[in-house]
């Protein structure tokens, strides 16, 4: 019996077992038609709570199943059939009265600007460089600390904040699934159908998380319903925002420092593949260009403005750390529950998308800020429950992370026969909740169910491959010339053109962002996609990369056989000359 409970191709067999010996009393086929009459009798709408002082939040994205195995007499490397929906949520928070926050927010909000740095993200910053400072522990003969990584780092910045207050868990809710959101019309009857199941009150309106193909979808039709408004998903955004740190300084050198740090596959890095690996490289070499410019500074004893005027490789390196710190604190923000941190250091960042290319998220991001701006109460709401919480005390989720990480999960797991009607694929859905609260009786009473986790994550340290790097890019720094360094070989933007574009960008992007403003919201000029795709910055991927290593390795190779050859010819040269030496000598002799 436990052999074929490990089993999950025996299960038919098990369960024809438990028939046999009367453990069960109906066939499988019976229980398939219990479970669809179950789906069609249940009613999500039943669960949905009613008050006046209650948040209602939807949260919509795409799921998609795989068979597990590819049809019968396939010998070919075909794809294997898959099915999609839309998977609908709703979270429903329980919050207090929110006068008093909702008149200080105003005050707040006439002294801030869009799409730039703002007092906030520079105070931010400031607090990251002070934790360096403190963490190096500089002395008078120039000795330091080194007995640190990304983690103790991590430890101290949060010391500077207030972790988002532990609020109680929502009511979540799987309503019913859609057509997959691959049309602007699926994405809308997805969004109408959150108007009719919940009951909205005149002045009420219902707010909707979804990644950045859907909430593009959706802008169209949030101007003309007042009762749904869009939040772009904080997960996908920091995810988006790691793409374009990647694209922006692909011909610096930052592959290159990956390699260093030990980054085997460059080409799932380039492309963002595993979300958590990204991130994990791209904050080490945040950590390790941080400890370089400080360590840098306190030799050289002169202050950052001045090493940034005197030495234009440094100031490129300034510039990652000061974006990518934008980046660290809106990843801080949503871990910690802190709106203020996560939103505006997204207000700093945003320009940064339309210089990479990121046309896409460079409307939806100023869809999306915009539109939080000009709510003071979606504004108080957030401030309140910035991000979820289920799992460790302390330790928050973004709304779309869980949906990808939890409730795609969830659903996955209990819906175990993939039908290929799209009809019978919505219901299951529908009904995968009931289904779930119903085996949760039997195992709940018998094995336990624990949710939260009280044991921290074993986090490998990544300490000898940091310090290595900050050595390299000290040695860089000094250098007279840095680009016959290992760690800049390669980078063709490395140059006054490469290094003038990469400082005036971001002023760039800030008017790029703002023409998206006046064209789309405010309607001040007219509506134009002419040159909404194009790159402020040169972007190097590793095939250009790839193609130069070659090209380096063929002219090497010439040049040797070139020199060679030039070798063989004077040691002719040089043969020739004694054999006529010889021949006149004997001539001499016999005369």
């Amino acid at each position: 019996m436990a052999s074929l409970c490990h089993k999950p191709k025996l299960l038919s067999s098990l369960q024809g077992i438990l028939k046999i010996v009367n453990i069960t009393s109906h066939t499988q086929r019976y229980k398939r038609n219990l479970e669809k009459i179950r789906a069609l009798l249940v009613d999500p709408t039943s669960q949905i709570l009613h008050g006046e002082t209650i948040w209602n939040l939807g949260i919509i994205d795409n799921i998609d199943f795989k068979e597990t195995t590819f049809g019968y007499g396939n010998i070919f490397d075909a794809i294997r059939g898959n099915s999609h929906a839309t998977l609908r949520m709703l979270f429903q928070y329980q919050l207090p009265e929110l006068p008093e926050i909702l008149e200080a927010q105003e005050i707040i909000h006439d002294q801030q600007q869009l799409f730039r740095q703002n007092s906030f993200s520079q105070k931010t910053f400031h607090t990251f460089n002070l934790v360096f400072e403190k963490l190096l522990a500089f002395s008078e003969n120039f000795t330091y600390q080194s007995d640190f990584d990304e983690s103790n780092i991590h430890n101290q910045i949060m010391t500077y904040f207030k972790v988002g207050c532990n609020f109680s868990l929502p009511n979540v809710i799987i309503l019913d699934a859609r057509d997959p959101p691959s049309s602007d019309s699926a994405v809308h009857k997805c969004l109408k159908m959150y108007e009719n199941k919940i009951s909205i009150g005149n002045n009420d309106y219902i707010n909707v998380v979804a990644d950045e193909a859907i909430f593009r979808r959706g802008i169209s039709f949030c101007k003309t319903n007042n009762k749904i408004k869009m939040i772009l998903g904080q997960w996908h955004t920091s995810k988006d925002i790691m793409s374009t740190l990647i694209t922006i300084f692909s011909g610096y050198g930052i592959f290159n420092m990956a390699g260093i740090l030990g980054v085997r596959f460059l080409d799932k890095l380039e492309k963002g593949v595993d979300f958590k690996a990204t991130s994990k490289v791209l904050e080490l070499i945040w950590v390790a260009v941080g400890l370089a410019i400080h360590l840098y500074a306190k030799k050289k004893e002169q202050s950052l403005d001045d090493i940034l005027e005197e030495n234009k490789l440094i100031k490129i390196w300034y510039l990652y750390f000061q974006w990518a710190s934008y980046w660290h604190a809106h990843w801080f923000g949503i871990r910690w529950g802190i709106f203020d941190l996560q939103h505006e250091s997204l207000k700093a960042f945003s320009p940064l998308f339309p210089i990479a290319g990121k046309s896409n998220y460079a409307r939806s991001v100023t869809h999306h800020i915009y539109c939080i701006e000009n709510n003071s109460r979606l504004r108080a709401i957030l401030r309140v429950v910035p991000s979820i919480n289920l799992t460790n005390p302390g330790h928050f989720f973004a709304y779309d992370e869980v949906l990808k990480t939890f409730i795609v999960k969830f659903v996955k797991q209990n819906v175990i026969r993939i039908p290929t009607d799209s009809e019978e694929l919505k219901l299951k859905i529908k009904a995968t909740q009931l289904e779930k609260e119903r085996t949760d009786m039997l195992i709940c009473d018998y094995i336990g169910d624990y949710v939260q986790s009280s044991k921290p994550h074993n986090i490998q340290s990544r300490k000898e491959k940091i310090w290595e790097l900050v050595h390299q890019l000290i040695n860089a720094f000094e250098s007279e010339n840095p680009l016959k360094n290992p760690i800049f070989e390669f980078c063709n933007n490395l140059n006054n053109k490469g290094i003038d574009q990469l400082v005036a960008a971001y002023e760039i992007g800030i008017k790029r962002l703002q023409t998206i403003v006046n064209q789309e919201i405010l309607l001040t000029e007219n509506y134009t996609t002419v040159g909404r795709r194009a790159r402020n910055i040169i972007r190097v991927t590793l095939a250009d990369i790839a193609k130069m290593k070659k090209e380096r390795k063929i002219e090497e190779r010439e040049e040797r056989e070139k020199a060679k050859k030039s070798g063989r010819e004077r040691g002719r040269g040089r043969g020739r000359g004694r054999e006529r030496g010889r021949g006149s000598g004997d001539e001499e002799a016999t005369t």
